[in-house]
């Protein structure tokens, strides 16, 4: 292992931030090949748990804290998890009290069952929530990675997780952005690093050098060939697909004839200030821009009709509101909901 500019703990947990469908998946398998690192697919303690929190009271009561470990096991994301927890499992590595605790039980778990002694996480929705997240690990080594975000709009209309619309994704893309400078901000310089999509796709062992020199981790040629590694990454079959083949730079510029005119003008309407900021170049398309009484009809019509048409055809949200309703009930019977 080697040692940055700081002495880095064996242990010390590693923190994935970026928008989603900006790469965040492909720069957890490489790290997760390397022989001392785990990373599981996506948790979404913060982003699904800390709303609930209130319904279980002072978690320094072992009893309330076990009832929510069970309940993250049983109706959350980590009830996907392959291989998938037990509440005995999680509740074996609770050291304390507070639902730190148990965020960080949850993720040990997943590296002592893979056999390797460090452990990342990486859920795109907890760039937004860094500060709770970083108050659980302030020690945290953060790796942030930004995309052009007319790829990110193209490759979340190919998704099946939502409406396709892409104004909804130009707006989380420029909330992410703001979110991960707010991180550089906050974190001294050894414990946060960016990289971006583009030049980790054009040049995966140069920058994958650079990210495992930062970790204070030798680079193992063995993260490049990640795609060989029998994997039950839970996400969505194109991105599932383009897992299981090597590092390719082949969709770097897929948006120019994926994406309309009229969504890249969106696109560049809604980025183009956070663009620049990035470099990202403009594209002679979206040198008009969209007009604010259009932009209106888009929020207002276009994209709550896409979200209805996309429901139909996303069997993972209904899933996962299932699960929703039913821990939604179950709170009903327990009594935690005294004044409804």
């Amino acid at each position: 292992m080697r040692q940055g500019r700081k002495a880095i703990n064996s242990e010390t947990p590693i923190l994935i931030f970026g928008a989603p469908r900006s790469g965040t998946s492909l720069l957890s398998r490489l790290i997760d090949a390397h022989s001392r690192i785990s990373i599981p697919f996506e948790s979404h303690l913060f982003n699904q748990w800390l709303p609930r929190l209130e319904s279980y009271g002072d978690l320094s009561d072992p009893a309330r804290q076990k009832r929510l470990v069970s309940d993250i096991v049983r109706l959350g994301v980590v009830r996907d998890w392959s291989p998938r927890p037990t509440p005995e499992d999680v509740a074996r590595h609770v050291t304390g009290p507070g639902f730190g605790a148990v965020a960080h039980a949850v993720m040990e778990w997943a590296a002592r069952t893979a056999g390797k002694p460090r452990w990342g996480e990486k859920t795109p929705q907890h760039t937004m929530l860094h500060d709770e997240v970083l108050s659980t690990w302030p020690k945290a080594q953060v790796i942030m990675i930004e995309r052009d975000p007319r790829a990110v709009a193209m490759s979340w209309k190919q998704a099946r997780f939502h409406g396709n619309h892409v104004l909804p994704f130009a707006k989380s893309w420029v909330r992410h952005s703001q979110a991960l400078d707010a991180v550089e901000r906050k974190l001294p310089p050894h414990q946060r690093i960016r990289v971006s999509y583009e030049a980790l796709v054009r040049d995966p062992e140069t920058e994958l050098r650079r990210l495992m020199d930062f970790l204070g981790e030798d680079f193992e040629a063995q993260q490049l060939e990640f795609h060989r590694k029998d994997s039950s990454y839970d996400t969505d079959q194109r991105n599932l697909k383009r897992l299981k083949t090597p590092v390719s730079a082949d969709s770097i510029d897929r948006w120019k004839s994926g994406l309309s005119k009229y969504e890249i003008r969106l696109v560049e309407t809604i980025c183009g200030e956070t663009m620049a900021q990035r470099g990202y170049d403009p594209s002679p398309i979206g040198a008009k821009p969209v007009s604010e009484a259009r932009l209106s009809f888009a929020r207002r019509v276009e994209v709550p009709a896409q979200r209805v048409a996309g429901a139909f055809k996303n069997l993972k949200g209904f899933v996962y509101l299932s699960r929703d309703l039913q821990w939604t009930v179950e709170q009903l019977l327990s009594g935690v909901f005294p004044e409804l």
